[in-house]
């Protein structure tokens, strides 16, 4: 494989973004230039046939997971490529929310709501109707919502060694809708989208088109065949489907003529909402659908839909769809996708013509299968240039659950911020908690409920994206996933580990989460010796080896200027014979204080 050289981060000094936001007044404008320098890099969709190393294996898990943990490194450990695909491929059941939110209702709030509904503890609920006349606010979020929102997380963050949640990530970003509130259609887009990974992508927009969240945020739910809404009917081709000018020529006429066709469906909020069941349940009201006939331009072949009465009104949505995936445009918008999100976000004319065109070949052949498009690319001598390695800065969601699963914070100790600290592990402390955080089903729920609250922090809520065309890092040119990184966002990353690092996962009312001291000290291979330590944590963390004056600025940190080695041995040493707080105390902040400055770099946010 040739390659180019690129300027990209070529020659640069490392960039510490906080220190660069403090000292330049939030000038980011050389990292916003440095983006707009394209890859040039030069491959084919042949097999790679290198070495498939450490190296290659996270590079392949930090564009197939979200965020990625040792666990998952292990899985690849001795794979070969092709095995790896394999893996990454499986297919699992989504499986449903339980009730673990109980606890956080009072006796008299849980009977008040759900006296009739029978959910007890630990049961699922998404099939469960609400009660009429019940709690306004129940229907409308609530604990079931909360819940859904904590199921989700917890689901990402115990992910298996499967690319799932990633193309969930994908298609969510594609085919975006703002959550309102209400479980039941709630939990059946999470679960279309979800199982869309492994679809027929012309399948997958099908059922979109009709699912009830889409339904209602973009407006087929009101429309009407005297004033039919283009909400939806200009989207499914903009950004689901062909994509926008100067790519697909589709015309405004197109746009008016779908509009006609897409009227008419419906979902039924009665029997949705309080009747026995999970599925929604969506209609077509043929006294509602335009039944003349549609005509479509040259974009689409002139394609002439004759307009249908009665029931067979339906059989319109069947052919506007047909008509959109015959394109050739449709397969080049899909793949360029596909290429931003899991290759590189700008896309050179090399990568359009011998890649991305190729890639849309291998999506018509394979009837738009998403999945056995990306083992194509994901498998490709191209993917595995050195130049995409670490290329990316990580979503929201990457960075916060790298995080998470790295310091193994979920499975970590209780702490109880007031007069004093407490900690779970010390036996006598077990009483300052509610057994609420000691039983791991409702910790989980308290947990990922504030996750959802911490990856908005950072610029990125699931079913909240900012408009209809998603999040502008994964598409906006001329700087993308640069996006991600602001005055407020990189403050709000900058103390979210900060936070993560110090105080933990905020529970409730004082009572957080923290990793636990002894399994993270003894995790590494030479706990006694620092410079072992800051090596397997910047592997852990960094998207890049760490900078020589960055390890100097940490070592001192901890060491003092005259680095004395003896500093942290003997903290070490005095922790894990003596184990009591004041030990642990005296560690602990000592790893604070190299775990604060590396998640500082610049680095630390690639993937």
């Amino acid at each position: 494989m040739q390659k180019t050289p690129t300027p990209y981060r070529e020659n640069l000094p490392p960039i510490d973004l906080v220190r660069q936001f403090e000292d330049d007044h939030i000038d980011i404008q050389p990292l916003l230039e440095s983006r707009k320098v394209t890859l040039e890099v030069e491959g084919s969709l042949s097999k790679y046939a290198g070495e498939f190393g450490v190296k290659q294996k996270k590079h392949l898990l930090n564009r197939c997971l979200v965020g990625y943990a040792e666990r998952h490194l292990k899985d690849l450990e001795n794979l070969t490529l092709e095995q790896a695909i394999e893996l990454l491929f499986t297919r699992h059941e989504i499986g449903e929310p339980v009730n673990n939110y109980y606890e956080d209702l009072s006796p008299s709030q849980y009977e008040s709501i759900y006296n009739n509904e029978d959910v007890g503890p630990g049961e699922p609920f998404i099939s469960r109707p609400y009660v009429r006349n019940n709690n306004p606010d129940e229907i409308s979020g609530g604990e079931r919502h909360n819940a859904i929102s904590s199921w989700m997380y917890e689901s990402i963050y115990n992910q298996t060694t499967s690319i799932e949640w990633k193309l969930f990530v994908f298609l969510h970003n594609l085919t975006p809708v703002q959550d309102f509130g209400r479980h039941k259609t709630r939990y059946a887009y999470l679960k279309l989208v979800y199982e869309g990974a492994f679809r027929n992508y012309r399948d997958y927009i099908y059922d979109l088109t009709l699912d009830p969240t889409m339904l209602e945020y973009l407006n087929l739910q009101a429309s009407q065949k005297d004033t039919p809404d283009e909400n939806y009917a200009r989207e499914v081709q903009e950004l689901f489907t062909v994509g926008k000018r100067p790519f697909a020529d589709f015309t405004e006429e197109d746009v008016r003529e779908a509009a006609r066709l897409l009227v008419g469906w419906y979902f039924d909020w009665d029997q949705t909402m309080y009747t026995e069941g999970w599925e929604p349940v969506v209609g077509f009201n043929e006294y509602n659908h335009d039944n003349g006939d549609k005509q479509f331009s040259e974009f689409y072949n002139n394609t002439f839909i004759a307009g249908r009465n009665g029931p067979d009104g339906r059989e319109e949505l069947d052919e506007f769809l047909d008509m959109i995936f015959a394109t050739e445009k449709c397969a080049i918008y899909l793949s360029r996708r596909l290429y931003q999100f899991f290759v590189y976000p700008v896309v050179s004319d090399y990568a359009e013509e011998q890649i991305i065109k190729p890639l849309a070949e291998v999506m018509r052949s394979s009837n738009y299968s998403l999945a056995e498009t990306l083992k194509v690319l994901l498998s490709s001598e191209y993917f595995f240039a050195e130049e995409f390695y670490n290329s990316m800065i990580c979503s929201p969601l990457d960075f916060t659950f790298k995080v998470m699963k790295g310091l193994s914070i979920l499975e970590g100790d209780l702490v109880r911020w007031d007069e004093n600290t407490y900690v779970s592990y010390f036996a006598e402390d077990r009483s300052q908690f509610d057994q609420k955080f000691i039983t791991p089903e409702t910790r989980s729920y308290f947990f990922f409920r504030h996750m959802g609250w911490l990856t908005n922090q950072l610029g990125m809520q699931i079913h909240n994206p900012p408009n209809v065309s998603g999040w502008s890092a994964f598409y906006q040119d001329p700087i993308y996933d640069l996006y991600w990184i602001n005055s407020v966002t990189i403050k709000a990353r900058k103390e979210f580990t900060e936070s993560m690092t110090r105080w933990g996962m905020w529970l409730e009312n004082g009572i957080h989460l923290r990793f636990n001291l002894e399994s993270f000290i003894t995790s590494f291979d030479n706990p006694y010796q620092l410079d072992s330590i800051i090596s397997q944590l910047s592997d852990r963390f960094l998207g890049a080896e760490i900078p020589e004056e960055a390890l100097l600025r940490i070592r001192k940190s901890v060491l003092g200027e005259e680095l004395n080695e003896n500093y942290w041995t003997q903290a070490v040493e005095d922790f894990l014979s003596r184990k009591d707080k004041n030990s642990y105390s005296t560690l602990y902040w000592r790893i604070e204080q190299f775990m604060f400055q590396l998640f500082e770099l610049y680095e630390a946010h690639l993937n």
